[in-house]
């Protein structure tokens, strides 16, 4: 009961302090009286110190119960948490140690590693706020992104070579955690790796590299899934339309799965392929880093564009219906010209980008829609009308179902 009450007493009085320290330094007497009364009146006084960020205050934590050791580690304690909580070594320089207590050496690495930590973690927020930002403000956010790489760097230069190096493995380990497909292990290790020869004695650039290697494939390999789904969503409708008795109708329910994967993949590739666009001009143009990734960018954006332009076409016919300038068969029949004749074509012989990703459909289920199609009417002048004004077109040219 009695250590209950002291709890409960250092409690409040540390509540005490936590508003007194936002409050005026007049008050600085009687935080020090306060902590005078206070049953760990050590822990007290380093709990003030550490909040004020006063090495000077420190020095009012007493041997105690310590004394008999010749030793302090609440002092030691009070100056290393200063140093972290500063990024200030030099503070380390008060440790004394002995027996039970923290060392100098302790100090200066728990304050490099608490710098490289929160340095890591606000570079991270503002490669983010870069990403989205424009003009003046992207300026300046380099100029913070350059001084705290600089920071980073000084803190890292110290470390000795063991603790480079796991602080190095720590990172990469980091980086590559949610890298499953071994296809994108392979582009980044080979992008990594190159790079990494060239720069062997520079680890922080080595792990910016790979960081920014990884995201772009990352991205690269997103884009690439989001477009196989629409391509496979188109391909699985047309094989769903030639296999369905009226083969020239594409049903409610097979609409609503394209509109669908249309909504989802067409969403994502479109907010990928800024931020991909974004990502390969971080890359000095020239290079193979560029040329690599502007291969893959211009592949995906190809194939986004193509899909949108399918995906628009049936739109416009859907809104002339809507509109009553349309009736429900030519509708049926305008959407199955354009899907057979826009669509067939690219998805027959699209291949994606990575070769882990890989089509739901195979080579022959899908035979069956070219046979179909190579049955079907050459493509004329009138179905090229029809698809581009669909507003102003005779079904009765394309309509051989």
């Amino acid at each position: 009961m009695k250590n209950l009450k002291q709890i409960v007493k250092i409690t409040s009085i540390s509540l005490c302090f936590s508003f007194l320290l936002s409050s005026c330094s007049l008050l600085e007497n009687i935080w020090w009286m306060m902590c005078g009364l206070a049953p760990e009146s050590d822990h007290c006084f380093q709990f003030i110190a550490v909040q004020s960020s006063s090495p000077d205050a420190c020095e009012n934590i007493k041997w105690t119960s310590f004394k008999k050791w010749w030793s302090n580690p609440p002092k030691d304690k009070c100056y290393m948490q200063i140093a972290i909580n500063t990024w200030d070594e030099s503070v380390c320089n008060n440790v004394k140690w002995w027996i039970m207590s923290y060392t100098k050496e302790e100090c200066q690495w728990e304050t490099r590693i608490k710098v490289l930590k929160t340095v890591d973690e606000q570079l991270n927020e503002i490669n983010k706020e870069i990403e989205y930002s424009v003009g003046a403000e992207t300026e300046k956010l380099l100029k913070q992104k350059n001084e705290l790489q600089a920071k980073l760097k000084a803190s890292f230069d110290k470390l000795p070579e063991s603790e480079k190096s796991a602080y190095y493995t720590k990172k990469k380990d980091e980086i590559l955690q949610f890298i499953y497909d071994e296809d994108l292990k392979q582009q980044i290790a080979h992008s990594y790796s190159e790079f990494r020869s060239k720069h062997q004695d520079d680890v922080l650039a080595q792990l910016e590299w790979l960081k920014k290697i990884t995201e772009t494939e990352k991205t690269a390999k997103e884009l690439d899934v989001n477009a196989n789904t629409l391509v496979d969503t188109v391909k699985n409708t047309l094989v769903d339309m030639v296999n369905n008795e009226k083969d020239a109708i594409l049903d409610e329910a097979k609409e609503k799965l394209l509109e669908e994967a249309y909504k989802k993949s067409g969403t994502n590739m479109k907010y990928m392929l800024d931020k991909m666009g974004s990502l390969k001009e971080s890359y000095d143009k020239g290079t193979e880093y560029y040329e690599a990734a502007n291969e893959k960018y211009e592949k995906l954006k190809a194939t986004y564009e193509k899909m949108k332009d399918i995906e628009d076409r049936l739109n416009k016919v859907e809104l002339l219906w809507k509109q009553g300038k349309l009736d429900a068969w030519k509708v049926e029949v305008l959407k199955w010209s354009i899907l057979l004749w826009e669509g067939l074509e690219y998805v027959t012989w699209y291949v994606p980008v990575f070769w882990s990703t890989i089509s739901t459909v195979t080579k022959e289920t899908f035979w069956v829609v070219n046979k179909f199609a190579t049955g079907r009417a050459i493509r004329t002048t009138s179905i090229d009308k029809c698809i581009n004004d669909p507003e102003h077109c005779d079904t009765d040219w394309i309509s051989g179902y």
